[in-house]
């Protein structure tokens, strides 16, 4: 272990640290995950009842949120896969030991996030609008909502620089934390919009307003255990090196993944700039059962994200039986939520769309007519999730970045042209590529990840189905 005089753990640190790198994995995975699945799940719940209310005030209002929310979630997914792959680095030297090249990689990546951010704002304020035709944005949608979608930009921008501080926190384990600060920035958030939509009776800009003072409180939040909460992990203005050799590995690394979570959100764009034809009604459809299936989604991405940084410990601390210990937990737990979300999301399907199609029937016919199909993604996404916390954890993001694109550029987007062309399917087309997709990657997800383990085992000489979840113990690292 690199000996580092400069900077030391807490106590509570070194406590977590130990506990990631030796207890029960099942244990491990449930403690830490548990809490990051159920702000993940807030975050999911906050997306549907913005929603929910903006169907409050019509049909096209919801749909306008659906619509601009995906296209904001393509710079969401730069700043995440930054995020990501970042903590990948950190998380492999926090597990080897090396605590001050974990501060300077802190600091630095922070400033980074920061420096793209301003770079980000000053190319898309001015052209808005013409990226929003690009898109192939309903003109209605462009002459009601441009001034949301700035608003909702603003956010995102926020949003890309708590995304690096919640993933800090995850390195050390403080899935509690994650959990309290976005409880609060919910009940922020939905108290803004209430009283907005209900109360002043106002539209969807008051809806933007409410995200921006919600992820402001996290970033407030945020900034203040970034400066002086942790030795190790704070931000000092002397560590931070925006040189090729402190950022260069951290970037690289993050390139796919940045690549993989942008170009996914780029590809639902490009399938509602498809389906326009269709009429805007549908657009929001889409966007809408998306938003409902997220509610099984949601938490196995919790499941995954944590047992990402719990793998990358355990790899740069040499325990590899551990790290796929991390694997099969994870796909165990995520498996039995997609089953326990899905059967009562195909039961209920007609009911639940009907909440969002208040007082308009033939808006309710179209979406239930996609979300019949595309509820069968949550059954899948459970393994195919799990196995890109394995492949993230191991670093390999090139793979990631592979099976995403062929999940919207082979799976998705030409499946959805020959349904268009050569078929007579209008609204339920959207929903039916939306399944077949995600099982088509999750298949191909598990013949990959079956040929990393293979490897894995054979490379370091140790057994996937011979490891022990909950009796394994080390207690030397």
């Amino acid at each position: 272990m690199p000996a580092t005089k400069e900077v030391n753990l807490s106590e509570k640190e070194e406590k977590t640290r130990h506990f990631i790198l030796n207890d029960s994995m099942f244990k491990v995975v449930l403690k830490i995950g548990l809490p990051i699945a159920l702000f993940q799940s807030l975050n999911q719940l906050l997306r549907v009842l913005d929603t929910f209310m903006a169907a409050s005030i019509d049909a096209t209002a919801a749909s306008m949120v659906t619509f601009f929310g995906q296209m904001n979630l393509v710079i969401v997914g730069l700043g995440l896969g930054l995020a990501t792959g970042s903590t990948l680095k950190i998380s492999g030297m926090y597990g080897q030991g090396d605590y001050l090249k974990v501060k300077k990689q802190v600091s630095s990546i922070f400033a980074f996030a920061v420096v793209v951010c301003v770079i980000l704002a000053l190319l898309i304020v001015p052209l808005a609008t013409p990226l929003m035709r690009v898109m192939n944005t309903p003109e209605e949608f462009i002459s009601l909502g441009r001034t949301y979608f700035l608003i909702e930009f603003f956010a995102t921008m926020i949003m890309i620089l708590n995304g690096i501080y919640i993933a800090i926190e995850r390195v050390q384990g403080n899935a509690k934390r994650i959990l309290k600060i976005n409880l609060i920035a919910m009940v922020i958030r939905l108290s803004f919009t209430a009283f907005s939509v209900y109360i002043l009776q106002e539209g969807i800009t008051f809806i933007a307003i409410s995200t921006v003072l919600s992820q402001s409180f996290i970033f407030v939040y945020g900034l203040y255990n970034l400066i002086g909460k942790s030795e190790v992990f704070t931000i000092s203005l002397k560590d931070i090196s925006l040189k090729k050799a402190m950022l260069g590995p951290m970037i690289m690394i993050s390139i796919p993944i940045m690549l993989e979570r942008s170009a996914f959100h780029f590809g639902k764009v490009l399938v509602n700039s498809m389906l326009t034809p269709f009429g805007p009604l549908v657009v929001g459809g889409l966007g809408i059962s998306g938003l409902i299936c997220g509610i099984g989604v949601s938490p196995q991405m919790g499941f995954q994200d944590a047992s990402i940084s719990i793998m990358a410990q355990n790899m740069g601390a040499q325990q590899y039986k551990r790290t796929l210990d991390a694997f099969k937990a994870v796909l165990i737990i995520n498996s039995i939520q997609a089953v326990t979300f899905f059967i009562p999301f195909l039961i209920f399907a007609r009911q639940t769309t009907g909440l969002f199609a208040i007082g308009d029937p033939v808006f309710h016919d179209i979406l239930y007519s996609i979300h019949v199909f595309d509820v069968w993604s949550v059954l899948v996404l459970g393994a195919y999730s799990s196995v890109m916390a394995l492949l993230f954890g191991l670093g390999f993001t090139k793979l990631t970045l592979f099976l995403n694109f062929c999940r919207i550029f082979l799976f998705r987007i030409p499946v959805l042209w020959f349904l268009q062309n050569f078929t007579s399917m209008q609204a339920e087309a959207a929903g039916f590529v939306m399944m077949f997709s995600n099982v088509a990657v999750t298949s191909l997800g598990l013949i990959i990840g079956i040929i990393c383990i293979r490897k894995m085992c054979k490379k370091h000489e140790i057994s996937f189905l011979g490891s022990h979840l909950a009796l394994e113990n080390n207690s030397n690292i």
